[in-house]
């Protein structure tokens, strides 16, 4: 049975995942605007591992942006996109994977992953995801509202308990890319990585 993430230091744990497991691989999970695309690029520069953020990916496969697929095939398609990508890279040692805010809304795709696969949440407060959100040159939802906090902050209530599946929570409001990257490479060599034979 797994157990709410326990607080220690800056980084909160799910001890029950945690002991004795070899990292193949890292995902960083959390709403939208809380980091996983940089903290990903900081964390596998780290590693000297690959790093693929799943929008940029399927992007760049399917030659239409994730706001033009969702607009012209519906959310469902783009989530079949994610689970597809998620299936291909289940076995991939040594990567960090940066997967959209909304992935974690199909639990069973981190399971499929979880073997190997350390979890990380992002944690960001609504607030600070509006702040974000306003100095951000990409177009994403709740932009074009003057004050977004209340949406963000409902959404990030509703996700809640799925990103508490994660192995590890980090706070990310105050503190930069590289402390967060940092802190979950420490946590990584702590664990052991796996080599490729």
């Amino acid at each position: 049975m797994a157990t709410s993430p326990q607080y220690v230091g800056p980084l909160e744990r799910r001890s029950d995942y945690l002991p004795l497991r070899k990292v193949e691989r890292v995902v960083l999970l959390g709403y939208m605007a809380s980091g996983k695309s940089t903290v990903g690029e900081a964390l596998a520069r780290r590693l000297e591992w690959q790093f693929v953020d799943f929008d940029v990916e399927i992007e760049r496969r399917d030659g239409r942006t994730v706001q033009q697929l969702i607009e012209e095939e519906g959310e469902g398609f783009f989530r079949e996109l994610e689970a597809a990508l998620t299936e291909e890279l289940a076995t991939v040692r040594n990567v960090v994977l940066a997967p959209g805010g909304g992935w974690i809304t199909r639990p069973e795709l981190l399971e499929a992953i979880r073997s190997g696969t350390l979890s990380v949440w992002l944690r960001v407060d609504p607030a600070e995801v509006a702040r974000r959100l306003k100095n951000d040159t990409v177009d994403r939802p709740f932009k074009e509202l003057a004050d977004p906090t209340e949406r963000i902050a409902a959404m990030q209530a509703e996700r809640e308990p799925l990103y508490r599946l994660a192995d590890v929570g980090v706070p990310t409001n105050t503190r930069s890319v590289e402390q967060i990257a940092f802190e979950i490479e420490q946590l990584v060599r702590t664990r052991g990585i796996h080599e490729v034979e």
